[in-house]
């Protein structure tokens, strides 16, 4: 069980984003994500926000906040999803929009790793994870024709390892003012890992279009 969060971001393809809601998960429209929950078929287990998004106030609403606030309304949402005890997020709606926005939505997966927690953002053709020392992850996004790309993030460097690619490193430094990590694939699903030893680095894994 996981708490999936639905951001007021574009959806494209709803059919296809369902494949990240499961029964049993429980799922947090933030404010303007209530028209993606709709469009998706979902009822949210909580629905939160300023609401200056989705313009309205809904009758559904667990929780207002003022529009004059620190946090974001996704942000909002994953407090109140880490509040709840959960520890594995998927957050829905929040790329491909405002860049703002987007780059605000990699720090949630910040604050969510901080806090204990794993999470994703996704779309249609996106995944976006944040790792940390120890971490180690296999892809989400199965095929050779899909690519991934290594930054580090929120640190001068990441020393990373990978397997299972086109461009495989071991303890490779990455730093953050070149693009090193940009455009590998795998090219083996069963031995992919990508490993933070220092550091921290978002993996962005992207459908071929």
């Amino acid at each position: 069980m996981k708490c999936v969060v639905i951001s007021a971001g574009k959806i494209w393809d709803f059919d296809l984003m369902k494949q990240y809601i499961f029964p049993g998960d429980y799922v947090i429209a933030a404010d303007g994500g209530v028209r993606n929950a709709g469009r998706l078929g979902v009822k949210p287990d909580c629905v939160l926000g300023d609401f200056d998004s989705l313009g309205y106030v809904p009758d559904s609403a667990s929780a207002i906040y003022p529009s004059r606030k620190d946090d974001t309304d996704t942000v909002l949402a994953v407090k109140y999803g880490l509040a709840k005890g959960f520890t594995e997020f998927v957050i829905l709606g929040g790329l491909g929009g405002r860049l703002d926005h987007t780059v605000a939505n990699f720090s949630a997966l910040d604050y969510i790793r901080l806090h204990g927690g794993r999470s994703m953002l996704v779309d249609e053709n996106t995944v976006v994870r944040l790792l940390a020392p120890g971490d180690a992850i296999q892809p989400v996004l199965l095929g050779e024709e899909n690519y991934f790309s290594v930054f580090p993030y929120g640190c001068e460097y990441a020393v990373i390892s990978m397997t299972g690619v086109e461009y495989p490193t071991e303890r490779q430094r990455f730093d953050s003012s070149f693009p090193l990590g940009v455009s590998n694939h795998v090219t083996d699903p069963e031995t992919f890992r990508v490993t933070v030893h220092e550091g921290k680095a978002l993996v962005i894994e992207c459908r071929e279009r």
